[in-house]
Order: structure tokens, then sequence, then C-alpha cells
């Protein structure tokens, strides 16, 4: 019997009406079929409601099966953190024992493929269990199978590993594996850092403290040219990805024992290297010590560029112009540090950085060096004209021409409104719409492959300028004014000084379209104001210049010869500020020209 014979029976049934039943009358169905109807629905409902609980229970099986695998793991690692708190009242320290730390990190790293746990014996007839942690990929393999295991399986005095074990791992550093460097550690804080770096861990069964072996083998970038700050005459090494490589790079260039590398971990999931470089007895304490300091503040979750850490090393962060110096060239970062600035080296990032830098740092390269001082003076000439010419030419051609026209010749005013003989836009439009061209193609010159980037630069500047100066857009002037206001902008040798120019460039034309040559003037002020106002650990952005130092202007926007360099600049406050000591040139005695002809003929016979 169905719940639809029950409900028809129940409305075919004729009792009496009850006094409650009449005052709910008008709740109850007025009719047979609408009994039927109510039925049906409620069948249907529980129809449903079962197939949704099956789906439930079928969905949240797989959920049920990961969660017990979970709470087994869970347990794993609490049995083996209870074997380490039977020894031990700290579960961040090794118990000594090979089984305990075997489970522990089994249910803890253990469970990624790139760790590698493999247990094995020490010694041949005599065998003490041990434990060997190293991560695939990171790790040196055959440091780990012939210098590491084949020598401790092989090992013959065992005894003496049973009977000291407290210093079982320095008779396992000195008379058994061969591997240069070799430490020892007992937190399990920095135990997991180690092997996730590419170390070996060496476990000994009863020795409290942990062999950690140097097998690190990074998949590093070969040494290669430096892309973004080429040299003629200079050297052609560039930093790669590894900071091991970058301290390798600079420590061939100054091998003195001064030169100080002081590391730091930053990023509680990264834990990137990070090395703050500087010359003992040369660079000023007080400025080593707020690198540190500022660097120790910073609280990361990842480092993943060394640009992330610019702000805290930066007083104005907020500024458009760049206070650290970044370098992909190991020599200008070995000259930086000679001169008494301090370096920070970033693991996994190809360039290092500087401080303090001012902003006559981003304008010098090495071929300013490399060359004679005439050579360095007229290539800084040249960038310096090439930056006035960016960033006031299309400025002054539009002030002069919508604004302030009466300050040019009439001739010259008669000629320019000639070739804009038809164009539909005022000089500002033109200047707007050539540099917004100019921008994409730059853009578009960068992301897209060498070989089609240089193509691309090329037809590309031709095709668009031809076409709309044919289409009447712009003027031929706008096209030439354009394309040395590009030229003139892009000559600065770091790119990232590059930008602040080419955003302040757009207020400069605004300035130029409202006030004239007055806006331009005011502009320029306000520019040069911001630079003098900014310092960086206490030294001038702008120095030589504001402050006026007349020893420091020998290496501005000329280079003096080498013989003027005589001290460091003044603007670091060095502790040794003497970096050149000329020699006495003693006039050298010149015999007689008789004598000497004698001699010639003297020869001949």
């Amino acid at each position: 019997m169905g719940w639809f014979d029950i409900f028809r029976r129940r409305s075919d049934r004729k009792d009496p009406p009850s006094s409650t039943q009449t005052v709910l009358d008008h709740k109850a169905p007025t009719s047979r079929n609408e009994a039927i109807d109510h039925a049906v629905e409620t069948v249907n409902s529980a129809t449903t409601a079962q197939e949704t609980l099956k789906i439930i229970l079928d969905l949240h099986l797989n959920v049920l099966r990961d969660l017990i695998s979970e709470t087994q793991t869970f347990q794993k690692r609490l049995e083996a953190f209870t074997q380490d708190l039977e020894t031990r009242l700290s579960l961040n320290t090794f118990s000594g024992q090979v089984d305990a730390a075997y489970d522990r990190l089994k249910n803890t790293i253990g469970q990624s493929p790139d760790i590698i746990l493999r247990r094995f014996y020490i010694g041949r007839k005599q065998q003490i269990p041990a434990l060997l942690v190293c991560e695939d990929g990171l790790s040196d393999n055959q440091m780990i199978d012939q210098d590491t295991i084949y020598l401790l399986q092989r090992f013959e005095n065992v005894q003496s590993l049973k009977e000291n074990p407290a210093i079982a791992h320095q008779i396992v550093h000195d008379s058994v594996v061969s591997i240069g460097h070799a430490t020892v550690e007992t937190q399990w804080s920095k135990l997991l850092i180690d092997v996730m770096g590419g170390n070996t861990l060496v476990f000994i069964d009863g020795c409290l403290e942990v062999l950690v072996l140097d097998t690190v083998k990074y998949p590093a970038r070969a040494i290669e040219q430096p892309t973004t700050e080429r040299a003629v005459k200079g050297p052609q090494e560039s930093f790669n990805e590894v900071i091991l490589t970058q301290m390798n790079l600079i420590r061939r260039r100054i091998k003195g024992p001064a030169l100080s590398f002081e590391p730091l971990v930053m990023g509680e999931l990264s834990n990137t290297s990070i090395i703050v470089a500087h010359v003992q007895g040369v660079a000023n304490p007080a400025i080593v010590l707020a690198v540190k300091e500022r660097l120790a503040s910073l609280t990361l979750a990842n480092v993943e560029y060394g640009n992330e850490l610019s702000s805290v090393l930066s007083d104005n962060p907020s500024s458009l112009f760049p206070q650290v110096r970044f370098s992909e060239r190991a020599d200008i970062i070995a000259r930086d540090l000679a001169l008494g600035k301090v370096a920070i080296l970033v693991d996994n990032t190809p360039y290092a950085m500087t401080v303090p830098s001012t902003f006559m740092d981003f304008y010098q390269t090495t071929d300013d060096y490399t060359g004679s001082f005439w050579e360095g003076s007229l290539q800084r000439l040249i960038r310096f004209i090439g930056l006035f010419i960016g960033l006031l030419m299309p400025p002054l051609y539009v002030a002069l021409i919508s604004v302030d026209p009466e300050l040019l010749p009439t001739r010259l005013v008669i000629t320019i409104e000639a070739s804009r003989l038809g164009i539909p836009f005022p000089p500002i439009f033109e200047v707007i719409i050539m540099w917004t061209i100019i921008e994409i193609l730059r853009e578009a010159a960068i992301r897209l492959p060498k070989g089609l980037s240089t193509t691309l630069g090329t037809v590309g500047a031709i095709v668009v300028g031809t076409a709309v100066v044919k289409a009447a857009i712009v003027s031929d002037l706008m096209i030439v004014i354009i394309t040395l206001t590009a030229l003139g902008l892009f000559t600065s040798p770091v790119y990232s000084m590059a930008t602040p120019w080419r955003v302040l460039f757009w207020f400069v034309i605004i300035a130029s379209y409202f006030f004239g040559t007055y806006g331009i003037i005011l502009a320029v002020v306000g520019i040069i104001a911001h630079l003098a106002s900014l310092e960086n650990f206490n030294v001038p952005y702008f120095s030589p210049f504001g402050p006026l130092n007349l020893r420091d202007l020998k290496d501005s926007m000329v280079r003096f010869p080498y013989s003027a360099f005589k001290k460091r600049p003044a603007y670091l406050a060095t502790v040794n500020p003497v970096q050149r000591t000329e020699p006495q040139r003693t006039p050298m005695p010149h015999p007689p020209m008789v004598s000497m002809q004698r001699e010639r003929l003297d020869d001949d016979v």
C-alpha cells in the first residue's frame, strides 16, 4: 500500500467533525482532489530530498576519505613529536633518534616528491642507523652518492662513533665525508630551511647534532653580457640570479679582506638570502648600520624581486626619482663599494642595489672611465643635452606657437605657420598624438621578441610617421621635434631614470600650453627644487650641485683626469677619504746631445 492509497482512504472516511477541526476548516483541503494533489506533492518532495541526500553523501565521500588520511598523518606527526618530547623539552630540537626524525620528516616535508629521505647504515661490519635528507634538483647527486653515502657505508672505525656520540658529527666530517663545507645544527626550524636551500642533512642515531653538508647545485644561468647597461670598452660580465655568483664576481674585483658580506634572510615563506656588502675601513659605519636596521625592520611574506626592498631603502619612496641604483654590472657595484657605498645583493634577482645614490650616479657609465677624460666628459655632456632637448623642445614649440608667438622672429613664425597649413589640431594635440604613438611603439618593441622588436621599431616609426603627415594630422616639423624628443629622453644610461622624465614631460607640456614660457620656467624650477630637497641616508640627492661642493664637481657633468680623484666623494663621509696618491715625479737628468751623437757614431763603427 502506497502513500497515494493511504491518503485516498483517509479522504473517503466520513468522521464527524470535532470542534478543533471546525475551527481549522479553512486550512484543510475542501475537496477530494485537493487532498490527492497535496499527497502527490508530499511524495515528490520526499523523493527529491532522498535524491539530494544521496548526491550529498556521494560528493562528500572523497572529502571524508581525505579527512581520514589527514587525521592519520597528524597522528603520525604527534607520535614523532611525542618521541622527541621523551628526551627533549623542546619540539624544535632534534632528539638524537633517527626513527623519530624520519617519522617527523616523512609526515611533513617528506610528502613532497622533490624531497628525498634515504635511510642507511654507517659502517660495513658494525652498523649505526643514519638518515640522509636532500632536495632533488637543488643538490649535487654526485656529491651525495660518492662523497657522502658511499664513504659512510664503507667506514671501518664505527666503534669510535658509538663511544663518542657527542662528537660523532665531527668524526664523520674530519675522517669520512669529502665535502669541503659542513656545519652542524640542532634546531628543526633551521634544518628545514637548510634542506630547502639545497643542503644535505645527515642524522646519526645517538648524535644530538645534525651534520649539514653544502651540496648546493643551483640550476643557474650562465654569466652573460649586460643587456641594459652595455659598454664598448668595459667588462662584459653581468650578474645572474644566483647570489653566490654575484658575490664571486665582486670578490674577483675586490680581493682585499676588508670587503665584508653580511648575510640576512627575509621572507616568511621564501626565506630569501640577502647580502649587505661594504668595505670595512672605508664605508661610513652609520650608513651600514642604518641599511641593516631598515632591512631587519621590514617584514615580508615573500621576496620575489629586489625592487620590493627599494621602498625601505629610500627616505622618499613616493618621489618619482629613484634613490636606489640598480645595476647588473659587477664592475659598477665594485666601484661603488670602493667609493664607500653599501651594496645589497638579493638571491634570484639578476641585479644589485647600491645606496646612497645621487642624481649624478644615474648618468655615469663604465665607458666614462674606460676612455680618456675628454671622451668621458663629451659623453656625459651629450646625455645632459639630450635630456634638455627631450624635456623642453616640445613644450617650447607649444608655448611659442600657441601662447607667445611674439618671442619668435617674424620669418620663423611665417615658416612654421606655412608648414601647419591644413592641420586641424592645435600644437598641443599634435604633441599628444605623436608622443602617444611613440610610447605605444616603445612598449610593443619591449614585449615582442628581439627580431620582431627591431623590425617594429624601424618600420613602424617610418610608416606611422609618413602616414600621419600625409593624412594632415601633424606637421613635418612636429615629426622632427618628436623624434629628437624620443632620442633625447632615451639617452639616460640607467633605465629607471628615464621613467621620471617621461612622466614629467606631460606636466611641462600642460604648463607650457596654459602659461607659455613662464609655465616652462616654473616647471623646471619646481623639478630642480624637488631634486634639491631630496635626501637619502642624510646624503643630499642633488649633490654636488646642492649643496655645492667643488671637490665633487670633478666627477659630475664632466670628468676630470684620474689624477684629480685623490679623495672619495665628500657627501659619503667615508672613514678613509683618501683613495689615490700621486707619485713624486723627479726630473730625469738628460745627457748632452753631443755625447748621445758620439755614442751613436761609435755604435756604427
